[in-house]
C-alpha cells in the first residue's frame, strides 16, 4: 500500500489495514544494525556460535523487527502524526534471508484527552509463521 503525505483522523475507519513488507534480511543490515545499537551479541553474526546457543543459525535482533513494525505505523499514520505509543512481542525469530510481513489493523478510533486517537494492532510474519505480535496508538490531525 502507499505511504500517505497527511492521514486524518475523518478518514480512517475501524478494521482498514495497511500492510508494509521488509526484506530480505540481510547480514549488512544485521551488521548495520548492531553498530546502530550497540548490540553485538554473536547469535546475529556468527553461525556456529548461534548454533550452539540452540538456535539452528544466525538470527535478526527482536528491535529490528520492532523497527519494521514501528516504521509500519509511521508510514501508515503519515507526516503531522503523533505516535504516542508502540510495543510489542517477538513470538519466533527471523533470519538473514527472511521477508517480514508487517500488518496494521485499526482496532478503534475516538477522541480522548483532548486528541484524535486510534489504536492499532500490528502482526508480523515471515511466510505462514507469527514473528511479530503488537500495538499502538497514534494521535492524528482532524
Amino acid at each position: 500500500m502507499a505511504v500517505v503525505d497527511v492521514r486524518h483522523f475523518e478518514a480512517v475507519s475501524e478494521g482498514e489495514t495497511f500492510v508494509l513488507l521488509k526484506g530480505p534480511v540481510t547480514t549488512r543490515q544485521l551488521v548495520m544494525y548492531a553498530g546502530a545499537s550497540g548490540d553485538y551479541n554473536r547469535i546475529h553474526y556468527d553461525h556456529a556460535f548461534a548454533c550452539e546457543a540452540g538456535l539452528g543459525g544466525v538470527i535478526a535482533h527482536g528491535m529490528l523487527t520492532m523497527g519494521f513494525a514501528a516504521e509500519c505505523l509511521s508510514d501508515w499514520a503519515g507526516k503531522g502524526a503523533f505516535i504516542e505509543r508502540v510495543q510489542g512481542r517477538f513470538l519466533h525469530p527471523v533470519r538473514p534471508g527472511d521477508e517480514v510481513r508487517i500488518t496494521l489493523t485499526v482496532n478503534s478510533k475516538q477522541a480522548k484527552r483532548q486528541a484524535l486517537c486510534c489504536e492499532v494492532e500490528l502482526s508480523g510474519e515471515v511466510s505462514d509463521r507469527a514473528v511479530f505480535s503488537g500495538s499502538g496508538t497514534v494521535v492524528l490531525p482532524s
